[in-house]
């Protein structure tokens, strides 16, 4: 067992404050580690005329015992440190973001009642009978939520508000004429379709269930399976997320610590450019399920010594393995092209929907090794968090980019056209792939100010295979395919356009350049190849 398998095996008690590591005795320890050190050669002897010299001997390997409560020591030393770097990168919200955010829920449970009511009294329903809600899941629910993060909501209607007509338009004239309500943008055709904006600061993301009662809040609150069975397919997709995020709070054994790796892992996906669920990357989902997977099987580890983990065994999981937080073989079948197939905690089991592809699947695993490579000597002394955490730096990894950019007349259109554009892009990229083209697309867009249509840019690394052309022109035509295949896409591309181009890495935004402000030493990497 490596030291840091140990520290995360057997760590130190919760300690209170003021009080020093030595003051608590470890539980049951582990055995002392035995640590090669390598001593040079015993110097030749006098040569001798006429006799051939032998060859050196080798090294000779000295053991010592590095005592386990040096051990200990480290491993809390490094969790608290990772709790103040969370606190300086500014990953935990204030008092006043958090009674923010309660605010716009409620607010938002106030708006769906009185349309509720309204979508009554248009049928013909009694409106004292008519009722809707807000649920919440996601980070925000599991308490691991940023400053940043947006607010995962579930609108829970009756049987007469329908999907296209009274979510998508009555509610979304609703939401629009409210004045904290800003960039709205409706992806209706998705898997789970959704309403997003942006709510007193906050983001929002708002998908529908629709029940088949009138009376939606008693309903749900009863928690009866009977409603369940009769919903459609859609209704049930959107309140999977509300179901999964109530089996994963009953089954972490330790919440703090949960929402305290989840935290690190969400900023280390972000900084690393693996975020983005439409991009081919992780959703919020994955990571709080491989969090809780990690959870589960170290119970009593640190803060650290979950994260460390959390980078050694999904850094070496065999991916035709399902990630199940019930610990039993998964009885969900695999599709066809599943590269990292991560079962939902719910009954009956259902893998969580992924948008990855080759490429973004081979840039996850490069950067869990990466991490892996990074946490796994516990006895580093100069280790600093902020080269795990150091953001991927684009420019100097990829000689050239695809641009992406997307203009609308006004701003408002412009959001409402990136969400459709942003839900189709797996499609390009899987083009791409095809094409031979390793893809590595930034999440993060830019802005370019010389164009006087409001604008947002991706720039997309591209490592091409293969020396063959990439015809531009006939990639966005391909492209265009299935962003207009059907009405809606057709109706927001009479106004709005999308424009393709190569770019080498001199062509870059200033912007994209202030992103690697951090320098990992080679060396940290114990001879592993570093992701950049």
């Amino acid at each position: 067992m490596s030291p840091t398998t140990a520290a995360a095996y057997y760590p130190l008690p919760a300690m209170a404050s003021g009080l020093p590591v030595w003051a608590y005795s470890a539980p049951v320890a582990p055995e002392a580690q035995t640590l090669p050190v390598i001593l040079p050669p015993p110097p030749p002897p006098a040569f001798i005329a006429g006799y051939r010299m032998p060859p050196p001997p080798p090294p000779c390997p000295l053991a010592f015992r590095l005592p386990s409560t040096l051990l200990f020591q480290m491993d809390s030393r490094r969790s608290h440190s990772l709790v103040q770097f969370l606190q300086d990168e500014g990953a935990v919200p204030t008092p006043e973001e958090d009674m923010t955010r309660e605010q716009v829920i409620r607010k938002l449970k106030k708006i769906v009642m009185d349309w509720a009511k309204a979508v009554g009294h248009e049928q013909r329903v009694p409106p004292r009978r008519v009722t809707a809600t807000v649920l919440t899941y996601g980070s925000y629910t599991l308490g691991a939520h940023g400053p940043e993060s947006d607010i995962d909501a579930l609108c829970v209607g009756p049987c007469i508000a329908t999907l296209p007509h009274h979510f998508f338009v009555v509610l979304r004239q609703i939401l629009q004429r409210r004045p904290e309500v800003s960039g709205m943008q409706s992806v209706e055709n998705a898997k789970v379709p959704l309403m997003r904006f942006v709510f007193s600061g906050i983001s929002v993301d708002l998908t529908y269930a629709q029940l088949p009662v009138i009376d939606a809040v008693q309903a749900i609150n009863s928690s009866s399976p009977q409603f369940l069975r009769r919903l459609d397919s859609r209704s049930w997709r959107s309140l999977s997320g509300v179901r999964v995020n109530e089996q994963i709070v009953q089954l972490v054994p330790d919440a703090e610590k949960f929402q305290v790796l989840l935290r690190c892992i969400k900023l280390w996906a972000r900084r690393r450019g693996l975020h983005c669920h439409l991009l081919g990357f992780f959703a919020g989902i994955h990571l709080a399920i491989l969090t809780a997977y990690i959870c589960q099987k170290y119970p009593k580890a640190t803060v650290n010594g979950l994260f460390t983990m959390f980078f050694e065994i999904f850094a070496h999981w065999h991916w035709q393995i399902p990630v199940d937080l019930h610990g039993q073989p998964s009885k969900c079948r695999l599709p066809d092209g599943c590269l990292m197939p991560i079962v939902m905690p719910c009954t009956p089991p259902e893998l969580c929907v992924s948008n990855m592809t080759e490429s973004t699947f081979g840039k996850i695993r490069e950067e869990l090794m990466r991490g892996y490579a990074l946490t796994k000597d516990l006895w580093k002394h100069d280790f600093e968090w902020t080269w795990l955490f150091e953001p991927f730096p684009y420019v100097t990894k990829y000689g050239q980019f695809l641009r992406i950019a997307l203009c609308a007349p006004t701003s408002e259109e412009l959001s409402d056209w990136a969400g459709w554009v942003k839900s189709r892009f797996r499609y390009l990229i899987l083009k791409l792939e095809g094409d031979g083209i390793v893809c590595d697309p930034d999440p993060s867009p830019e802005v370019d100010h010389t164009v006087t249509m409001p604008n947002i840019v991706y720039y997309w690394g591209i490592i091409p295979q293969t020396h063959g052309y990439l015809d531009i022109r006939s990639l966005k035509e391909d492209f265009m395919k299935d962003v207009v295949n059907d009405v809606y896409g057709k109706v927001k591309c009479t106004r709005s356009e999308v424009t393709m181009s190569i770019v080498g890495s001199s062509e870059l935004p200033k912007s994209m350049y202030g992103d690697s402000f951090y320098s990992v030493p080679a060396a940290v990497y114990g001879g592993l190849p570093a992701s950049n």
